[in-house]
C-alpha cells in the first residue's frame, strides 16, 4: 500500500496548499459496489414495523409528527405510490444515503490531504462496516440522519481548508433538511458548537454566513415547534420512552459503548481509534481538534440520555476519513506503522464478515425456535430472521370482520399498537376493511374514529380485554391469533374484539387511550 508521506500544512487563517486530486472514479466504484451488494438484503427482509408506519404516516399529511419529521413519511408515501407493496423500492433511498456516506468518508480524507489510497481506504472502511449494512437494510430516520450529519461535519472541515463561507450557509441548509428527518440534529449542532468553543476555530462563530445558516435552520424549525407545542410536546416524552426501550433491548448505557464500536466494524474501528489518537497528538490536525471534543460530548449525551448506539453514526464516516488520511504522516509512530501493515488484511477480513452476513441473513422464519420473552429477544429475532406475521394478522382481522353481521359491522378498526395499525392499513387494501386507527405513538395523533362509530373491531393483545371493558359497554372476543414462536404483538398472543358502546365520546376517550409506549406484551 503506497501512501503520500507529505503532511498537509493547514493554517487557521489561510487556505492550505492544493490537495491531491479526488479519486472520483475509484471512490464512486467502491460506493456503487457497496450499495449494490448491501442492497441484496432489502430483497429478502419483510417489512420492518417502522417502515409500515412510515407508509401509513405518509398518507396522513402533517407539518410534522409526534416521533419524527415529515421527510421520511413523504418519501415512503412516494415509494409506495410508485411501487405499492415493494420493500426494495421503499428502501432504495436508504441505500442511496448509505452510498452517499461512503463518498463522504473519502471526501473527508481528501480534504485532509489524503491521496487516492487513503480516500479508497476510508470509502472501503465505511462500505464494509456493520453501520453501512444497518443503514441500507431498511428505510429509517437513521438512514438519512447519519449521512446528513456526516455531510455537515465534512462541510465544516472543507471550510477550514477553503474558507469558502458559502459552505457555512450550506451547513444550515443541510441541518434544516435533517430537522425534517428527526429532532436529534440540534444535539449534534450543540456538540459541534461545544467542540469549536473549546478547541476552535472560534472565529467561525462570527462569520455572517454561519448566522445565515442558523437563520435558515431556525426558520425550518418553526412549523414543527408550533405543532409540538399544540400537541403537548410528544417528542420530549418520546425521548424517555426510547431511553427505556434502549435499556430493555440493549442492556443500558454501559452496553451501548461496545454497540457503538461494533457499528464501525474491524477496519472502521481501527481507523476511528487511530483518528482519535492523531487528533489528540498530531500538530497538523490541531485545526480539527473540535472533532475530538464534539465526539466526546456526543457519546456522553447518548449515554446519559440512554440513547441508541446509532445516534453517534454521523461521526463515523468523518473519523474513517481522518484516520485514513493520517496514516501517511505516522511513519515514525509504531501504532501507525502497524496499522499501515495490517490495513489490507483487515479490509479483506471485514469484507469476508460482511459478505457472510449478507449471504446468510435473514434466516427463514421457520428456523426460529423459542418464545420471545424480552425486548432483547425481540431485537435478536428481528436481526436474524426479520419480521413476519403481518399478512397473518391482516387476514385474521379480515376474517373477524366478515364474521360479524353485515348490518352491524363496525365503521372502524382500532389497533392497540402502531405497527398493527400500519400493517392493517397497508396489507388490508384487498380486504375492503374499514378505516384503521390506533392510539399508539404517532398514530394516535392522526385522530380517533368518527363520533358516530358506536362499534369498532379492536386488534391487540389478549391482555387488553380488562381495559376494554372499562371503555366499552360490550366487549366480546371474535378471533385469536397465536402462532408458535411468533412475534408478540404481531402474530402471537393476539385477540380481536368486537367492542360496542364507548362509555364516553371519542373526543374524551381517545386521549385516555393514547400511549407512546409500544405494547408488545413482553
Amino acid at each position: 500500500m503506497v501512501l503520500n508521506a507529505a503532511a498537509p500544512a493547514v493554517d487557521l487563517e489561510e487556505p492550505s496548499p492544493p490537495r491531491p486530486s479526488f479519486a472520483t472514479v475509484w471512490v464512486l466504484l467502491i460506493a456503487a459496489l457497496s450499495g449494490t451488494f448491501l442492497a441484496i438484503p432489502t430483497l429478502r427482509y419483510d417489512y420492518f414495523g417502522d417502515e409500515l408506519y412510515f407508509v401509513a404516516a405518509g398518507a396522513h399529511r402533517s407539518l410534522t409528527y409526534a416521533d419524527q419529521g415529515v421527510l421520511i413519511p413523504l418519501i415512503a408515501h412516494l415509494a409506495d405510490t410508485v411501487a405499492p407493496g415493494s420493500p426494495p423500492v421503499l428502501r432504495l433511498p436508504a441505500v442511496l444515503m448509505m452510498v452517499g456516506a461512503v463518498v463522504i468518508s473519502a471526501a473527508v480524507a481528501y480534504e485532509l490531504g489524503g491521496g487516492r489510497t487513503a480516500q479508497m481506504l476510508a470509502a472501503a472502511a465505511y462500505g464494509v462496516s456493520p453501520l453501512a449494512a444497518t443503514q441500507a437494510v431498511q428505510l429509517s430516520t437513521f438512514s438519512f440522519d447519519a449521512t446528513l450529519q456526516a455531510a455537515i461535519i465534512w462541510l465544516m472541515i472543507r471550510w477550514l481548508r477553503t474558507r469558502d463561507d458559502r459552505l457555512l450557509t450550506a451547513i444550515g441548509v443541510i441541518a434544516a433538511i435533517d430537522l425534517q428527518v428527526k429532532w436529534f440534529i440540534p444535539t449534534i449542532l450543540l456538540c459541534l458548537a461545544g467542540g469549536v468553543l473549546v478547541a476552535g476555530p472560534r472565529h467561525v462563530l462570527w462569520r455572517p454566513a454561519l448566522w445565515n445558516g442558523i437563520a435558515i435552520f431556525a426558520l425550518s424549525a418553526v412549523p414543527g415547534l408550533w405543532w409540538q407545542n399544540s400537541h403537548g410536546w410528544p417528542a420530549l416524552a418520546m425521548s424517555k420512552v426510547i431511553g427505556a426501550e434502549q435499556d430493555a433491548a440493549g442492556g443500558g448505557p454501559l452496553a451501548c459503548i461496545p454497540q457503538m464500536i461494533g457499528l464501525a466494524g474491524l477496519l472502521g474501528g481501527l481507523l476511528a481509534g487511530w483518528a482519535f489518537w492523531c487528533l489528540a497528538r498530531q500538530r497538523w490536525l490541531r485545526p480539527y481538534l473540535f472533532m475530538l471534543v464534539a465526539s466526546g460530548l456526543l457519546v456522553a449525551v447518548v449515554l446519559v440520555g440512554h440513547g441508541r448506539p446509532y445516534y453517534t453514526a454521523g461521526f463515523l464516516p468523518v473519523l474513517f476519513g481522518i484516520g485514513a488520511a493520517s496514516l501517511p504522516y505516522s511513519v515514525n509512530d509504531r501504532g501507525g506503522r502497524l496499522l499501515r501493515r495490517i490495513a489490507a488484511p483487515i479490509l479483506v477480513l471485514s469484507l469476508a464478515i460482511i459478505t457472510t452476513l449478507v449471504i446468510t441473513l435473514p434466516q427463514p422464519p421457520s428456523r426460529a425456535h423459542g418464545a420471545i420473552r424480552t425486548q432483547a429477544d425481540f431485537a435478536m429475532r428481528t436481526s436474524i430472521y426479520g419480521y413476519s406475521g403481518w399478512s397473518e394478522l391482516t387476514a385474521k382481522a379480515a376474517d373477524a370482520y366478515r364474521q360479524l353481521p353485515e348490518s352491524g359491522r363496525p365503521k372502524a378498526i382500532i389497533a392497540q399498537n402502531y405497527w398493527q395499525a400500519a400493517a392493517l392499513q397497508n396489507f388490508g387494501r384487498d380486504y375492503d376493511l374499514p378505516p384503521i386507527y390506533s392510539p399508539n405513538r404517532g398514530f394516535g395523533y392522526f385522530g380517533p374514529p368518527p363520533s358516530d362509530a358506536d362499534a369498532v373491531l379492536y386488534v391487540g393483545l389478549g391482555s387488553a380485554e380488562q381495559t376494554l371493558r372499562r371503555q366499552f359497554d360490550s366487549v366480546s372476543v371474535v378471533e385469536r391469533l397465536n402462532v408458535p414462536n411468533g412475534f408478540p404483538g404481531v402474530n402471537s398472543d393476539i385477540a380481536i374484539f368486537a367492542c360496542r358502546g364507548p362509555v364516553r365520546p371519542w373526543s374524551e376517550l381517545w386521549p385516555e387511550m393514547m400511549d407512546l409506549r409500544l405494547p408488545l406484551g413482553i
